[in-house]
């Protein structure tokens, strides 16, 4: 059984708190490759703004630079959720 966190309204299924972030993203996957933006980020995840149409289980290679990093941070994802602005991505470490 799942508890509930008490600022949530129970639909939340993350396991990690996101923070506020904003950056550019650029992703490839097997259909295609794109940019978009970070919105928010965890260490299991983040939500992608992007325009492009993506499916549930899509993988994508991310580059992005990561706080005050010199170096794009490159890792892969998953997509878990998808709505009208964007997609909710899990990293896959």
């Amino acid at each position: 059984m799942r508890t509930q966190h008490p600022h949530t309204d129970g639909n939340d299924r993350r396991q990690a708190t996101r923070m506020p972030y904003q950056t550019l993203l650029a992703y490839a996957s097997r259909n295609t490759a794109g940019k978009g933006k970070v919105r928010d980020i965890s260490s299991e995840g983040l939500f992608l703004e992007t325009p492009r149409m993506f499916a549930v289980g899509d993988q994508l290679d991310m580059d992005f630079q990561f706080r005050h990093g010199q170096k794009n941070m490159a890792i892969m994802g998953e997509i878990t959720r998808i709505t009208p602005t964007g997609v909710g991505v899990k990293l896959l470490w």
